[in-house]
């Protein structure tokens, strides 16, 4: 498929026609690597290599006169905790998982889009630094399918940071192992010898190593289906290499995988109610092999331009401060320290300005805008009208909407999640109550607050709903947040416009990640296309909603839950005691909501019982120094600064829906229902 900017190559196609997939696995490779060293590096050469060098020696040295330990000891203790970690390349296994995994998407996958173009440049460029995979992580299948495309495109599959989750699963962690994953710890308890062993092997590989990395800014899978604030400290072991003069650059590629459907999607659902997943283990895995039964549509790959370390950081940097000791000596500085969140931003930034859009995100919204608006239900065609109105605005945002012929990709989409999204008796499009099953529920494993039967099962189908709508708010958010406040406020100037702006797009900042360098950019950007799309007018010098209302609806309803959520946190904390534990937290905001979705009074979007959402709450406000973190014992507690949440209460009671307007939706979502529950 094509687009004047952007051209996508079905990886997949081939593998469906070709002979045998076997020949195509044993072909002969010669795979680009990513910096050429003067002999290929075994995985082995990497643990001895760490072992010798004299940051762990001169440790050892230290920690046998501390421990009275001989520090052959220790140095066994180092080997342990390397084959812990260490990845294995066994190219039998690479090609048997390539083999296998073809089998499995040709079954359950449409096909697997690239811009091919991207990796030839990308490819070009490799073999003078190391070059750092930085995918966007929506799924596990993003590990094996990275490694797939690598496979395909005659690319050195990386050395993927993966977490101990895999470590555990017998035989999966020792495929994972062969096929370049190194592990690491969540945690290491000031653990000083493993930390420091994890931090010398990773610079052994981007020193020494011919490898990309791979690793997942973000930390964990996105649960919600939308970008996570970045996590700094695998970038920062990463760069210390560079910062150190030890590699001439360092390359980032920034990656946005994107699925039509997520394998995880039901399971994670049930996980932002807080029912927990299930831990990671072999038989686990073969029973989510059922899903080879299901069609989950295709999946795409858009890589973006590399991030050059050396260039983004610029001549401000002066990296010769590290020639004055011993490079084992030397760690880097608080400013080379203070560097890293731009750049972790601009990834997660790159990543999302390279999401593919697909037809189903547009209907999601569409259809979720019909349900909590009290509108009535869309036919087929009605809704690719309204698909067709809504893709010219977002591909005004730098959107690419995956989409050829309409109609035939809202069909196709339909049938992908005809698991929860149906075309009814009527003909209309709506969502599917009556089918989830919610199972029985270990009720001490959950995370927070036991939700009845009831209310899982009328919000299952909104969350996965929400979940679909997610990858498009990054480029409605801002403009959302300016509707809000004028719709709420009425007529403002610019700068009392911004002031509100900052107060909640800060608010709202593990939310919808945002980099404060970029706040007044965004903003300007975000007023003029809401002056251009008529969402909001300009009388002199001040600003007042635009004609354009159904627009407006719809970018509303996309931000109006969470504001509610955030409102709810504070109006629960301050009825707690002033030191309390999240977990008390979570369970009092969802138990308060839940009451709310079951009074009857007004619809509550069941999306605002997501504990993903009453978190990045909590976080924010401790950002802001409204709650004091901690973390003892496993256990993080919040203590509550009362002035400062009610300031913040007040100011958002102000954008919360009126009861009048929560009643008429209420009463649409119940006709809707039909009383299918």
């Amino acid at each position: 498929m094509c687009s004047s900017s952007r051209r996508y190559q079905d990886i997949l196609a081939p593998r469906k026609t070709e002979c045998s997939n076997f020949m195509w696995a044993s072909r002969q490779l010669n795979p680009q690597v990513a910096f050429k060293q003067a002999k290929k590096p075994s995985p082995q050469y990497h643990k001895d290599e760490v072992v010798k060098c004299p940051k762990i020696q001169e440790l050892l040295i230290t920690l046998s006169e501390k421990e009275q330990v001989t520090k052959e000891v220790l140095e066994g203790r180092v080997r342990n905790i390397l084959d812990e970690i260490g990845y294995n390349k066994k190219l039998k296994v690479v090609r048997w998982l390539a083999v296998v995994l073809t089998k499995i998407c040709n079954r359950i996958c449409s096909g697997i889009y690239l811009n091919e173009d991207a990796i030839l440049q990308l490819k070009s460029q490799m073999g003078t630094c190391p070059v750092i995979f930085v995918p966007s992580h929506r799924s596990y299948a993003d590990f094996i399918l990275m490694s797939f495309m690598c496979f395909t495109e005659d690319v050195a599959i990386p050395a993927i940071a993966a977490g101990m989750d895999f470590h555990g699963m017998w035989g999966m962690g020792t495929v994972l192992r062969d096929t370049g994953a190194f592990f690491m710890r969540r945690s290491y308890n000031d653990d000083h010898l493993y930390w420091t062993t994890f931090k010398q092997y990773v610079y052994q590989l981007v020193t020494k190593g011919d490898l990309p990395l791979e690793f997942f800014i973000e930390g964990t899978r996105s649960r919600t289906n939308k970008s996570l604030t970045p996590k700094y400290g695998l970038i920062l072991m990463i760069l210390r290499a560079f910062f150190l003069s030890q590699v001439p650059d360092v390359l980032f590629v920034p990656i946005n995988i994107s699925y039509d459907r997520i394998l995880e999607e039901k399971l994670f659902a049930f996980e932002l109610l807080g029912i927990p997943k299930p831990k990671e283990s072999t038989s686990g895995f073969f029973k989510s092999l059922s899903i080879v039964k299901e069609k989950f549509g295709s999946i795409y790959f858009d890589v973006a331009e590399p991030i050059s370390a050396k260039k983004f950081f610029g001549p401000d940097l002066d990296r010769t401060l590290h020639n004055l000791q011993p490079i084992h000596m030397q760690e880097i500085t608080d400013y080379e320290k203070k560097l890293i969140p731009s750049l972790a931003h601009e990834i997660v930034y790159k990543q999302q300005k390279h999401c593919i859009i697909t037809t189903f995100n547009l209907l999601a919204i569409v259809l979720h805008n019909n349900l909590t608006s009290g509108r009535n239900l869309l036919s087929v065609d009605e809704i690719i009208d309204e698909i067709l109105g809504l893709k010219k605005v977002i591909e005004k945002f730098g959107a690419y909407v995956f989409m050829d012929d309409p109609r035939k990709c809202v069909l196709e989409a339909l049938e992908v999640h005809n698991n929860f999204v149906r075309v009814n008796e009527e003909g209309k499009v709506t969502l599917v109550w009556d089918e989830i099953v919610v199972g029985k529920v270990n009720v001490s494993k959950l995370k927070a607050h036991e939700l009845s039967e009831k209310t899982i099962t009328f919000s299952v189908p909104f969350m996965l709903l929400q979940i679909y709508i997610n990858p498009t708010l990054h480029y409605f958010v801002d403009l959302a947040v300016l509707v809000l406040i004028v719709k709420h406020q009425r007529a403002q100037s610019q700068d009392e416009l911004f002031a509100n702006y900052h107060f909640l797009r800060s608010l709202l900042s593990q939310e919808f990640v945002t980099f404060n360098t970029r706040e007044k950019m965004e903003f300007t950007s975000a007023l003029a296309h809401a002056v251009d799309l008529n969402l909001l007018s300009r009388n002199q010098e001040l600003y007042d909603l635009g004609e354009n209302k159904q627009l407006e609806e719809i970018i509303y309803n996309c931000i109006d839950c969470f504001i509610f959520t955030y409102f709810v946190v504070c109006s629960v904390i301050l009825e707690l005691s002033r030191v309390i534990e999240e977990k008390t937290i979570l369970a009092k905001v969802q138990e308060e909501i839940e009451i709310k979705i079951n009074e009857g009074k007004g619809f509550i979007h069941p999306y605002s019982l997501s504990l993903d959402t009453i978190t990045n709450c909590l976080n924010a406000l401790a950002g802001q120094n409204v709650l004091t973190k901690s973390r003892k014992s496993g256990s993080v507690t919040y203590e509550i600064n009362d002035t400062k949440v009610l300031f913040i209460k007040n100011r958002l009671e102000q954008y919360v829906t009126p009861a009048q307007v929560l009643q008429e939706k209420f009463e649409s979502v119940q006709l809707h229902l039909k009383n299918k529950l």
